[in-house]
């Protein structure tokens, strides 16, 4: 009876070690989207012929804690053509990627590109924030608040994350 009450102690001590472990790594497990970032957008380009191409659209990244991530965008692009003839294509796609930290930047690796039901975008026509799988992409990140970010990329609208603070980028303080 007496080895039971000294062993109650050590289970004790034990438990309170291994139960916050235990719970921080189901709480933070590594395949849960960590970050996310949203934007909404509008382009507008005019050619010298005067041919005319908007597109409207949404793109959303979600980052896992394992350095993998997905994003997709979705939306319509409209050309009116000298003769204001118009042409309407929507664009419907996923792309899958790796991403690491360097320094200021996060360098996204797209892996694969899905395009989905409904998707009349034909692969030779640009479209803003895809690149080809394979393909090297580096964002310029900025600290906006404790767990707020902009990301940014050359000639393209800048994007608001938000996610777990010091998941994806803890050395920018």
């Amino acid at each position: 009876m007496t080895a039971a009450k000294s062993s109650a102690p050590g289970m004790m001590f034990i438990a309170l070690i291994l139960v916050p472990w235990l719970v921080a790594t189901w709480f933070y497990s590594a395949d849960r989207v960590v970050w996310e970032c949203h934007l909404d957008f509008e382009m507008l380009v005019t050619s010298s012929d005067q041919r005319v191409e908007r597109t409207l659209g949404s793109y959303s990244q979600f980052f896992y804690g394992n350095n993998l991530g997905f994003s997709r965008i979705s939306g319509r692009k409209v050309h009116v053509l000298k003769n204001h003839q118009t042409r309407v294509h929507n664009f419907y796609r996923f792309m899958d990627f790796k991403y690491v930290q360097a320094g200021p930047y996060l360098k996204n690796k797209i892996t694969k590109i899905t395009r989905k039901q409904g998707d009349t975008l034909s692969d030779d026509q640009e479209l803003a924030f895809m690149s080809v799988p394979g393909e090297d992409v580096y964002d310029q990140v900025l600290k906006l608040g404790p767990n707020t970010y902009s990301f940014g990329r050359l000639g393209m609208p800048r994007q608001i994350c938000q996610g777990r603070q010091g998941w994806l980028m803890p050395r920018l303080r």
